[in-house]
């Protein structure tokens, strides 16, 4: 039992690892979870047929190898697929193929299987590894199509290499084998006299009897058949597999075929089994593959993605495989490998065994879990659908109308409705949707400026980026008199006004630090930095929200702290609300908005007051739309917009719709603002201070 718990965390541990490498990736690595996450079905369980396959052959193969060097305890057929599927695990996770030695480990300790047939089983294995793949590189450059190609060269130096190597093996077992090196170690081992080296030679000359008697060609033959198997199998399910993971994603590899996909795994695979202390093969693998894309023409950055994808999904498929084939090993094993009962330890230090294993596989547990919720935190990593617009009822409309008439005012948000997120306007009393930017680019946060006339808004550097990544984002300035833009900041996200529209507030840095930044000068001030007090190191800060009249900056913590609560001028932090509560911003100078738990749909829209320490619920909707966020109160504090969903969370890809709530009356008496299955997400308002007349009942409209 306490092997099966072991296996079973070595494996969450791993796939704990693999996650880790995901969620904790930049760059390209950041756009892996969407190949991944999408997959195609069908041509993913292809692959895991092949890859099913090619282990029964390769397991035929060890036991073809095992008979044929007279070792007396074979396995059965199905003992040696699992230990061959766990074998593939192993060799996945070490580098140049040490992996190969666990599998030694597992046959001799738990079958008890002679190390030295396993060593020479191995090693004859290996090289006829090398023959198939001189096989299947000679039919490569034969085949017409491959002469011109760019990588034709390198695959036919690579063929010639190989061959060379391979035909100093086979002449190395059939001749060099029993004709040099047998007589040769006899010499010396009848010069070995002193006892303590008995062991090691007796274990060299069984090695030796034991290749050498692996000799026939009939077994040569089917060894050779078998690796040949191995080789076809292992081809066709990577380019299946290459094919699934590129398909919905990227576009750009998706269309390569098998003669140019080819060459690049043999290059992934050669530069993997090279001496290189990489675990699990990564970045060997990759960097080996994108060289030969590059030379096919194909974008770096997409082929090292596509081939990190490859690697990625083939590594959880055979760590999955493999740690099931240990479990099924440690639950089912044979006698033969449960000798000398009267060996066994104490039934205290079994206890203190099995506590330990279980600590191990609750602590993998945790990781693996960990992990993965690493990962879904990163978010999207592909545009969301753009929804379809519905129709309002009468009510709505009419309530929309009356709310209209009585205020002068605009408002903006994000909606993804025309594909990725742009800024969207609509003014009061005339209601008219209007879209503000249209560029490529994912832009979202949009604040109206103190006098309603700019719009401060951040616009990704890429054409999507999920709004849980902080780090590709510039701040813009949109003038709504001209429609003219500017980049105020760069690498600057969730900018917010300040000191009455003559600065912004922004986070930079992954989150570590908040910066003011003076749009008359240029001059950046930090105000808060991560490992500075009072924010600890570790911490990440989110939503700043910067109050000019008393120096006070609210945050949301992040990291290692979760928290929400403002810094006062003297560097001091007041928690405002608990570990669950987000998206702090500024009513007034004494009184801040937030997002709690509770209510109908799990949050509750805040207000907390300074000045008596107390929060109090502010607004839970009635009805379907009740899971409240992006609270923004008016200046003058008659009006509250903020978005809800009917369930759904994540920021920028759920069917969150935009309301709008005159303070001091009833929650039903919220007024829906769109009506579109998108996502509308992080709206602000701007009132003007005289009220507005009712417009006539043409003038009003709904995009």
């Amino acid at each position: 039992m306490k092997k099966i718990v072991i296996s079973a965390a070595v494996s969450l541990l791993t796939l704990g690892l693999i996650f880790q490498l995901v969620a904790q990736g930049t760059g390209q690595e950041a756009e892996l979870w969407p190949a991944i996450r999408d997959v195609v079905p069908r041509l993913l369980g292809g692959y895991v047929v092949c890859q099913v396959l090619q282990t029964w052959l390769r397991s035929e193969r060890y036991r073809l190898l095992l008979r044929g060097a007279g070792e007396p305890r074979v396995p059965s057929a199905g003992h040696s697929f699992l230990a061959t599927l766990a074998r593939n695990a192993m060799v996945d996770l070490l580098p140049a193929r040490a992996g190969e030695l666990g599998y030694l480990a597992l046959m001799n300790r738990n079958y008890r299987v002679g190390a030295e047939a396993c060593l020479g089983s191995m090693a004859i294995s290996f090289l006829f590894d090398l023959v198939a793949l001189a096989a299947v590189l000679a039919l490569a450059i034969a085949a017409p199509w491959a002469r011109g190609q760019a990588t034709w060269p390198l695959l036919a130096k690579g063929a010639g290499a190989l061959t060379l190597v391979c035909l100093v093996g086979l002449w190395g077992l059939l001749t060099l084998l029993p004709g040099v090196i047998v007589p040769l170690w006899a010499r010396v081992r009848a010069r070995l006299n002193r006892p303590q080296l008995q062991r090691a030679a007796a274990f060299v000359d069984n090695t030796l009897a034991s290749m050498a008697r692996v000799r026939s060609r009939r077994l040569l033959l089917g060894a050779f058949l078998l690796s040949a198997g191995v080789r076809l199998f292992k081809y066709a399910g990577l380019f299946l597999l290459f094919r699934g993971v590129t398909r919905v994603h990227l576009p750009a590899m998706a269309g390569a075929d098998a003669r140019l996909v080819l060459p690049a795994l043999l290059a992934g695979e050669g530069a993997a089994a090279l001496p290189l202390p990489t675990l699990m093969g990564f970045g060997a693998y990759e960097g080996g593959a994108t060289a030969v894309w590059s030379l096919l023409g194909f974008p770096a950055a997409v082929a090292l993605l596509a081939m990190l994808a490859v690697h990625v999904v083939s590594q959880m498929v055979d760590y999955i495989l493999g740690g099931a084939a240990l479990v099924a090993i440690a639950w089912g094993r044979p006698t033969v490998a449960r000798e000398a009962a009267g060996r066994a330890a104490p039934p205290r230090r079994r206890k203190l065994l099995a506590l330990a294993a279980l600590a191990f596989l609750g602590g993998a547990l945790l990781f693996a879990a960990y992990e993965w919720r690493a990962v879904r935190k990163r978010g999207r990593l592909t545009p969301p659908s753009q929804g379809l617009a519905v129709a309002a009822g009468a009510a709505e409309v009419q309530a929309l109308g009356d709310l209209a008439a009585r205020h002068r005012a605009r408002l903006v948000w994000s909606s993804n409705r025309y594909g990725n997120h742009d800024i969207l306007l609509m003014e009061w009393p005339a209601q008219d949707i209007r879209r503000l930017t249209r560029d490529p680019h994912t832009e979202t946060y949009p604040r109206l400026s103190p006098d309603g006339r700019q719009v401060l808004f951040a616009r990704s550097q890429v054409a999507w980026v999920s709004q849980r990544q902080s780090a590709p984002w510039d701040a813009w300035i949109l003038d709504l008199d001209t429609g003219t833009e500017r980049r105020v900041a760069t690498n600057a996200f969730f900018a917010t006004w300040a000191d009455g529209g003559r600065s912004i507030v922004f986070q930079r840095n992954r989150d570590r630090e908040v910066i003011r930044l003076s749009l008359r000068d240029g001059r950046e001030q930090v105000l808060l930095r991560t490992g500075q007090a009072p924010i600890a190191e570790g911490i990440s800060l989110q939503t700043p929200d910067y109050r000019s009249a008393t120096g006070a900056t609210a945050i949301t913590l992040r990291g290692a702290r979760r928290a929400t609560g403002w810094v006062d001028a003297d560097g001091v932090f007041t928690p405002v609300g608990d570990g669950s509560t987000c998206q702090l911003n500024w009513a007034t100078d004494d009184s801040l908005l937030y997002v709690g738990q509770g209510g109908q749909m799990k949050n509750i829209i805040f207000l907390h007051s300074l000045t008596t320490q107390t929060s109090i619920p502010l607004l839970d909707l009635p009805g379907a739309f009740s899971h409240e966020y992006f609270p923004r109160l008016s200046a003058d504090g008659r009006l509250l917009v903020f978005g809800a969903s009917a369930g759904g969370h994540e920021h920028d890809t759920a069917d969150y719709e935009i309301f709008a709530w005159e303070t001091g009356t009833p929650a039903e008496a919220a007024v829906r603002i769109t009506f579109h299955t998108g996502n509308d997400c992080w709206p602000d308002v701007w009132v003007a201070a005289e009220p507005a007349a009712r417009p006539p009942e043409a003038d009003r409209g709904q995009e």
